[in-house]
């Protein structure tokens, strides 16, 4: 006998399409909805970030002074400073200036530094400017040179070192540096920052920095 077919049944299977497409819509709505509100909240975190705002991180990671050197030696295989014959009183450096920012360059104004000799608050005993620069996001510079120096009393500080050949016989010099920097955000740059940071270093026999600077 042949079936009979119902509209109802067309109508029920036109329903259940209609339902299993809305279910469909709303499912992919909300996919759209949550995919949309993370990368909302992925630019405005970036965009905060690109405001922050910290200085660079600077410190001495070398540090040498021929003069203390007791370990030189020259062509005639005598020491170099045999009676004290002290001819060089420059100091070599490495001055290490670290940008920590991810989102921010940083532009520097001229590097001022100052040299001391002793303890706090110590003497003077040169000065050096290096030029400014500009460092990228993230960025680490190192400034390598040289410090002509004025009144240290070599003869006493040789003297200090070189006691019973002790490799922990130490003198302290001093240095501070002053600078400026503006970070970059976008296409500008901040307000200026002054920088003034300084720390101890201690030099040993080999004429070379003993540990960190303090």
């Amino acid at each position: 006998m042949p079936h009979d077919y119902d509209d109802n049944d067309n109508n029920n299977d036109d329903d259940d399409d209609n339902g299993r497409t809305t279910r469909r819509e709303a499912v992919g709505f909300c996919c759209s909805a949550v995919f949309e509100g993370c990368r909302q909240g992925v630019v405005e975190v970036f965009f905060l970030l690109s405001f922050q705002n910290h200085k660079p991180s600077c410190r001495i990671v070398d540090f040498y002074a021929p003069a203390l050197d007791t370990f030189a030696i020259d062509n005639n295989n005598n020491y170099y400073h045999n009676h004290y014959n002290i001819t060089n009183t420059s100091i070599f450096f490495d001055l290490k200036l670290e940008n920590t920012m991810p989102f921010n360059g940083l532009l520097y104004g001229n590097l001022n530094l100052t040299f001391s000799y002793g303890g706090p608050p110590g003497k003077k005993i040169g000065s050096l400017g290096l030029p400014g620069f500009y460092q990228g996001m993230r960025k680490t510079t190192h400034r390598r040179d040289v410090a002509n120096t004025s009144g240290v009393p070599w003869v006493d500080a040789f003297a200090s070192v070189s006691k019973n050949g002790s490799s922990a016989a130490v003198v302290v010099f001093r240095v501070d540096l002053e600078t400026e920097v503006r970070s970059k955000c976008y296409f500008w740059y901040r307000k200026k920052q002054r920088v003034v940071v300084g720390g101890d270093v201690r030099v040993g026999n080999t004429g070379v920095q003993v540990g960190d600077v303090a």
